[in-house]
């Protein structure tokens, strides 16, 4: 049996939208995920670019390829055995 949630767990609020996501304002953003194994160093600039906006102490989770950015750093990366195949998985913190 599962044990039951705080409060706190139960009441956040979570949106999802389609679309290119590196248009949208990330400044009030704690976590941000990117399946980015695909992605070219062009599109990784702008995820980095949108994550830069982000607060201090914000996360982002990123498959295969870390943000290039100097604003962030790894605090965890693992291989993980996807549907395709293993992929690197990078936990970031925005240091600055």
């Amino acid at each position: 049996m599962q044990a039951a949630l705080p409060e706190e767990a139960r009441a956040v609020a979570v949106n999802f939208l389609c679309g290119d996501a590196t248009v949208l304002d990330w400044a009030d953003a704690d976590v941000i995920f990117a399946n980015s194994t695909c992605f070219d160093e062009f599109l990784m600039k702008r995820v980095a670019d949108a994550a830069d906006k982000m607060k201090p102490g914000s996360f982002a989770i990123t498959f295969t390829k870390k943000l290039p950015s100097t604003k962030w750093r790894v605090l965890e990366s693992c291989l993980e055995i996807m549907t395709w195949g293993g992929a690197t998985v990078f936990i970031q913190t925005k240091a600055v």
